[in-house]
């Protein structure tokens, strides 16, 4: 009865997630077209609502049809042939590739890592090939087996539900700040504010100019986030951090179990357990998997990365598998949403799709390759629609070159123990997985991983398509968490096994022979390991659920808004400064972000302006700009309140110079008021 309960609670979590996808990608499709009339906010809900209920009568009909009809298994996928030279050669590769990529900060040449991952992937390629004259294999007969991409004995279980709330309400305690939220919390503030999507600048002006270069308006979640506080009148910001984060940190965990279930042999509850651990321990880089899971969910590239991706190697799974008219659905809507989670959708999106149509292609299942790239559809037409409207600001072009591939895995897949544990399950992972579809898809993605690792690949594709600054994100096609985990399926030997087995009770479920691969690689993972909580990965700990800022800057920054005009311009510190966006409605700071501000379509006396301000308040600077530089600054930019540190006696001199007065003293700052003569 109990093992019949969670079974129900999965199927309804799953079919859950489904229904959230294809709902923000019918939310996109409508905020897209709203564009181009830019309607009110209220308008593009009752749209939303309208679709929404088709949707939701199509999916209630769909229910109804018999359940023969539906995820039909066709051609079953051949199984692995017996190891032999090919296959040796392709895990030996794979092995010298993958830990030279993780210690290649020690010595080793990058080169190595491309060219035993080249040889690796061309062997198994060769395997995969031969494998088409294989017949079938039986189903392992194992108390812990996943068949057909479901968990029989593990079920779907209580662990993963408990992991899942488990994370989502610890995302609610940390901060870990990020100069970026400026501008994805400003949209939804905006939104909230004013009942329209923005479409100019809202971080440093009212609107008053362009977006800031290569941010194109397709991102659809910010606007989403503003439209709802709106009529439920709460905060935008305290609807993204108290609802939407730990919702989606939730899926992203749910998501992670499914794509186990999918591709795991067998111990999947081990398999996720240890990706779970991977995922938590992975807080070294910026660029993690970890860094982009529970401290920082609730930005569009995190939810891309930690819930779309392993769900689109799901629904992909399944539609090359079973061809499921209903996966293919879903995957094709999943593209849609990623669209509207973030621009980088139209870089990743075709690498996953490449990752699953190449080995259908060169396995001969042409139809289900060609098919599967309908996927892309949306994403590269958004991209190829922002390039010929120029919708980013004044052009879509970032500045920067693209980080070498070695430098590139580092801040992805990491280096030292993790980095090498990553890189060996990328290029084992068609031997980790179950055979058929899985296993194929496996190797594509070691196949496409390996492409980006070619020097000069990533600053070809960077340079082509104006994104260097991100081409690191590229690496998010690798689902490393599960890559990982998988490793925890590794079957011991068989004779080590037997003797395990027979020193444990037969009443244990979990048998120790399946424990120790999941236990060794836990510890490992421990043990080289960062925590994303810990301050090492920049991550503060609150006592409370909290806004993502912290906590004295908030506060210091909130007095300091209230006391400014309406439609004026605040001065501070820029780690006060950099909240502002977070809550200010009428009222901007003046740099919140100095990349951002570098990247507006704005005049070069808007930036030197601001530039000038911000080095005006900036601690420990001793050189300072002259009294009529701060004037004439102050003045252009509309500035109503400074304020400086408490110890710069110069900054504030300057300040008061300019005609500001009626000091107050709030936290560490003090601060003047511009004259009102």
């Amino acid at each position: 009865m109990i093992n019949r309960t969670f079974d129900t609670i999965g199927r309804v979590l799953d079919r859950a997630t489904d229904l959230a996808v294809v709902a923000f990608a019918a939310w996109t499709v409508v905020y897209h077209l709203g564009l181009l009339t830019e309607p009110p906010t209220w308008g593009l809900l009752l749209a939303w609502l309208g679709v929404g209920v088709l949707l939701g009568g199509l999916y209630a009909w769909r229910l109804t049809r018999p359940s023969q009809a539906r995820d039909r298994v066709t051609d079953p996928d051949p199984a692995r042939p017996p190891l032999g030279y090919w296959a040796f050669a392709a895990i030996t590769a794979g092995a010298v590739a993958g830990t030279v990529a993780g210690v290649h900060q020690a010595g080793p040449p990058w080169w190595i890592v491309w060219v035993a991952g080249s040889l690796s992937v061309a062997a198994t390629a060769v395997m995969f090939v031969l494998a088409r004259g294989v017949p079938p294999e039986e189903p392992a007969v194992s108390e812990d087996r996943v068949s057909k991409g479901t968990a029989r004995a593990d079920g779907f279980g209580l662990p993963p539900v408990l992991v899942a709330a488990g994370c989502a309400i610890g995302s609610l305690f940390l901060v870990n700040t990020d100069g970026d939220d400026a501008f994805f919390v400003s949209r939804s503030v905006w939104t909230a504010a004013h009942g329209h999507a923005p479409t100019r600048d809202a971080v440093f002006t009212q609107g008053a100019v362009p977006p800031i270069a290569g941010e194109p308006p397709v991102s659809s979640l910010e606007v989403l986030v503003g439209a709802l506080a709106r009529p439920l009148g709460v905060p935008a910001a305290s609807l993204l951090w108290y609802v939407v984060l730990p919702a989606a940190v939730f899926l992203a965990v749910w998501a992670l179990w499914r794509l186990v279930r999918e591709w795991a042999p067998r111990r999947a509850l081990a398999c996720f357990a240890v990706a779970v651990v991977y995922l938590l321990w992975s807080g070294e880089s910026f660029g993690s998997m970890g860094a982009f899971h529970m401290p920082r969910m609730w930005q569009g590239k995190a939810m891309l990365v930690s819930v779309l991706v392993p769900l689109l190697y799901v629904y992909l799974t399944r539609w090359a598998e079973r061809r499921s008219t209903a996966a293919l659905g879903l995957a094709v809507a999943t593209g849609v949403a990623a669209t509207g989670l973030s621009s980088t959708a139209v870089l990743l999106v075709p690498l996953v799709v490449a990752a699953v149509a190449g080995p259908m292609l060169v396995t001969g299942r042409v139809r289900t390759g060609l098919t599967a790239t309908a996927v892309l559809a949306y994403p590269v037409g958004a991209g190829l629609l922002v390039t010929i409207l120029h919708l980013g600001g004044d052009g879509t072009m970032v500045e920067g070159e693209a980080a070498g591939p070695a430098a590139t895995y580092s801040a992805v897949l990491l280096a030292g123990t993790l980095g090498v544990l990553g890189g060996c399950a990328l290029y084992l992972g068609p031997w980790l997985t179950r055979p058929g579809a899985p296993a194929l898809i496996a190797g594509g993605v070691a196949a496409v991983a390996t492409v980006l690792f070619v020097d000069g690949v990533l600053g070809f594709i960077g340079s082509s398509t104006g994104a260097g600054p991100v081409m690191w994100r590229t690496l998010w096609v690798v689902p490393a968490p599960v890559l990982v985990g998988l490793l925890a399926a590794t079957a011991l030997p068989a004779g080590a096994a037997r003797r395990i087995r027979a020193r444990v009770p037969t009443a244990v479920p979990w048998t120790a022979a399946g424990a120790v691969p999941a236990v060794l690689l836990g510890g490992l993972v421990v043990a080289g390991g960062v925590p994303v909580w810990s301050q090492d990965a920049g991550t503060l700990v609150e006592d409370q659920p909290s806004w993502k800022a912290v906590t004295g800057q908030l506060r210091t920054a909130r007095v300091v808004v209230k006391a400014a005009e309406p439609g004026g311009t605040v001065l501070m510190p820029q780690r006060y400064m950099r909240t502002v966006p977070f809550f200010g409605i009428g009222v901007n700071a003046v740099n919140p972000n100095t990349h951002q501000l570098e990247m507006l379509g704005a005049s070069e006396t808007f930036t030197a302006d601001r530039r000038l301000l911000t080095e005006l308040v900036l601690p420990g600077r001793e050189a300072k700009p002259t009294a009529v530089q701060v004037r004439g600054a102050l003045d252009r930019v509309d500035v109503t309140v400074a304020c400086a540190f408490r110890r710069d006696a110069a900054a504030l001199r300057l300040i008061a110079a300019a005609g500001y007065g009626e000091r107050f003293e709030v936290g560490r700052l003090s601060c003047l008021r511009r004259g009102r003569g």
